[in-house]
């Protein structure tokens, strides 16, 4: 498939995801369904833009993206458990997501 589509999809899921977590701390009842769909998308394009080349630092960088798909899972789960650890998991996330889309930028802009 062509790559807007999934930047496309990525941005997609990632507004999801930001919306539906506030109405899931707001006690909406579909808050959570709709978070799992925005992860949902956010992996899947995710997991689509692998990476190909040699280069370690870049290799590890999205290795990092990979483990910030889990802990979203992770925070699915734990939404629909009715615990509100979800909060530090999705922190947790965001902060790795955050540190490795910047650093995969700075190091792509070296080269």
């Amino acid at each position: 498939m062509d790559k807007k589509i999934f930047d496309y999809l990525l941005a997609a899921g990632a507004i999801l995801i930001l919306i539906s977590s506030v109405l899931v701390m707001e006690n909406v009842l579909w808050g959570k369904y709709a978070f799992a769909a925005g992860s949902l998308f956010y992996i899947i394009s995710r997991l689509k833009m692998k990476y190909e080349g040699d280069a370690f630092r870049l290799k590890r960088f999205n290795r990092n993206i990979y483990i910030t798909s889990l802990l979203l899972v992770g925070t699915c789960y734990l939404q629909f458990k009715g615990t509100n650890i979800w909060v530090v998991l999705l922190f947790m996330a965001a902060l790795l997501e955050l540190y490795s889309t910047f650093r995969i930028s700075a190091i792509e802009k070296e080269k």
